[in-house]
């Protein structure tokens, strides 16, 4: 039950354990008034996240939408990436079902293009479960067709091969396959990935909330002048709808938990992402955290001269 405090803006809330739970509303303070919780409201990417956080509503998130994907501002045709731009890899390793991988490029403006992906499941980019006997594939598997796909080999590489910036993993793979298949114990999913693909990974930043955070910002759209002279929103992330489905169907279905009567009667909601289908957008997340930037690959060349010869620096 809820029940009015005599002072401004102070709520009491009974739990279903009986437990008594203070809220303290943004009116409380006499300077807040509502064209502030306005301003507030404008620079949240997620309308649900202000309904929790200032109008101290704690179901707010139940059953919302994770991502707030704009698919006319975020998805785009493919085409050839330019290899000026900044290439980055996110590997989402998994002991049960097949593994996630995600290739995502930075143009010299900082926007990130999504336009590779690679989850071998038999539901790729379609509805459903994923089934008990899903593609089952060795890492060995795994890493030759990433190779191959970053090849010169690859016809999408237009006969040059890829260089990768950054290489990001879910570092739960150190705690994988371990005494399942070697002698060595430290011998694991991690470790497997590197040698065969001799590859170098950087540890992904979990932080659920955080990631959340940083794809709805880079999905969110801003105008920008098109070539025709008009301006369109346009998100700072495009993704390949041709050659990404099964991001773009992840970011459409993710949502937060949802708790049913019986539920809610045994336990408070958490607000947290339902563990389902998320691999996809597990990499995004990685990418979005891990400081994504455009690097020149110019080299520049100094126009300094010694003032005699044989002396440098």
């Amino acid at each position: 039950m809820n029940v009015e405090f005599p002072y401004r803006g102070m709520q009491s809330w009974v739990n279903p354990h009986g437990i008594r739970i203070l809220r303290l509303h943004y009116s409380a303070d006499e300077a807040k008034t509502k064209e502030w919780a306005a301003r507030q409201k404008a620079t949240m990417t997620n309308a649900a996240d202000y309904e929790q956080e200032y109008e101290i509503n704690f179901s707010a998130k139940l059953g919302t939408l994770v991502y707030q994907l704009d698919e006319a501002a975020t998805l785009e045709t493919s085409f050839a990436i330019p290899r000026s731009w900044t290439r980055y890899f996110a590997l989402d390793p998994h002991p049960v079902v097949p593994h996630a991988g995600l290739w995502l490029a930075v143009d010299k403006w900082g926007d990130a293009w999504a336009y590779r992906e690679l989850w071998p499941s038999k539901i790729y980019g379609q509805r459903g479960n994923i089934p008990e006997d899903d593609n089952r594939y060795s890492i060995k598997q795994y890493v030759e067709t990433v190779c191959w796909l970053e090849s010169r080999e690859n016809p999408e590489n237009e006969a040059q091969a890829e260089e990768i910036y950054k290489r990001v993993i879910d570092y739960a793979a150190r705690a994988m396959g371990q005494g399942f298949f070697d002698d060595k114990p430290e011998y694991n999913f991690q470790k497997r990935f590197e040698e065969l693909g001799n590859w170098t990974f950087e540890d992904c930043i979990k932080d659920t909330n955080a990631g959340i955070e940083a794809v709805n910002q880079l999905l969110k759209p801003r105008d920008v002048e098109q070539a025709d002279g008009y301006f369109r929103p346009k998100s700072k992330l495009h993704i390949f709808q041709d050659r990404c489905p099964e991001l773009i169907h992840e970011l459409k279905t993710n949502r937060f938990q949802e708790l049913t009567p019986l539920m809610a009667e045994r336990a408070d909601p958490t607000g947290k992402p339902m563990a389902k289908r998320n691999h996809l957008t597990d990499c995004l997340k990685y990418l979005a955290m891990a400081g994504l930037e455009y690097v020149s690959h110019r080299k520049v060349q100094s126009d300094w001269k010694p003032i005699m010869s044989g002396i440098n620096y």
